[in-house]
């Protein structure tokens, strides 16, 4: 009787991983998969519990502060700006009546929509001094800075 190790195949101690389903690569695909699909999960709750937010960018030059808003789809009727202190609240309107004759009787759809955002700056807003300008679905809110009187406070002991 012999005990030597003959009889056993040759070859990889991997073989079996390697025949297997269960190898790195499926598995990495499945992960792939699940990121995937939570991804898309979320990004599609986003749309349905933030509708059409609006994206606001502000950011300081050499002597101005500029607040850009991009608003795809809006035309300047829909826009509504109004200061308040240091504050600028910006407003899109979107509205959409249309009637529809039927034979029996005559339909109405009537949408309505309000988005709003309110930026909080520093300082107050001058109102004459503020341009505005509205090209290419961005609106762009432009100050100056001047008017800054910044005091600054010392820390006592």
């Amino acid at each position: 009787m012999t005990f030597e190790n003959d009889n056993l195949p040759q070859g990889k101690i991997d073989h079996f991983i390697e025949t297997s389903n269960f190898g790195p690569k499926p598995l990495w695909n499945l992960i792939h998969q699940m990121d995937a699909y939570f991804q898309q999960f979320f990004q599609q709750m986003n749309t349905h519990l933030i509708p059409n937010s609006l994206s606001v960018d502000t950011y300081e030059a050499n002597s101005k502060m500029i607040v850009e808003v991009k608003l795809p789809g809006c035309n300047r009727n829909q826009i509504q700006l109004e200061i308040i202190g240091n504050r600028l609240r910006i407003g899109v309107e979107d509205s959409f009546h249309e009637e529809i004759n039927y034979p029996t009787h005559t339909g109405r759809k009537q949408f309505f929509q309000r988005r709003e955002h309110i930026v909080s700056l520093p300082y107050t807003i001058p109102e004459k001094e503020a341009k505005v300008s509205f090209h290419n679905e961005l609106l762009k809110i432009t100050f100056p800075k001047e008017h800054l009187k910044r005091r600054y406070l010392t820390i006592e002991d």
